[in-house]
């Protein structure tokens, strides 16, 4: 994980939390920038899923000597509260993003051209 030996006590632009928030310690555990940035209500889909809520946030750790880089969080829970899951840097959320983009062009493309050829048959 890419660090900064610099510790900016300012939150990024993007933190949600009030101003002065960041505690850390010398020697004690760090702090936490963060912002919600979305809680997704997901229906349910028979067979796959029951309703459940999708939270994607922004978190930075920061302790008294270093500053990480922020991670984007995706939260996925059965019970609709969102749950921790896999933290990812902003390159494998990017990566992760474009996949899924890819995979929704390649289904609809996949059903456009299925309508187009269905319709020239009949």
């Amino acid at each position: 994980m890419t660090e900064t030996d610099a510790v900016d006590r300012a939150c990024p632009p993007w933190c949600q939390q009030p101003a002065g928030h960041l505690h850390v310690e010398t020697d004690g555990p760090g702090d936490y920038h963060t912002a919600e940035i979305a809680l997704i209500d997901l229906p349910e889909i028979p067979g796959l899923r029951g309703e459940t809520a999708l939270a994607v946030r922004v978190e930075q750790y920061v302790t008294a000597t270093t500053t990480y880089q922020p991670v984007i969080s995706l939260g996925l829970d059965d019970n609709g509260e969102p749950a921790d899951n896999e933290a990812l840097t902003l390159d494998e959320a990017d990566t992760v993003a474009s996949a899924i983009t890819r995979g929704v062009t390649a289904v609809r493309n996949a059903r456009t051209s299925g309508s187009q050829d269905d319709d020239a048959q009949g």
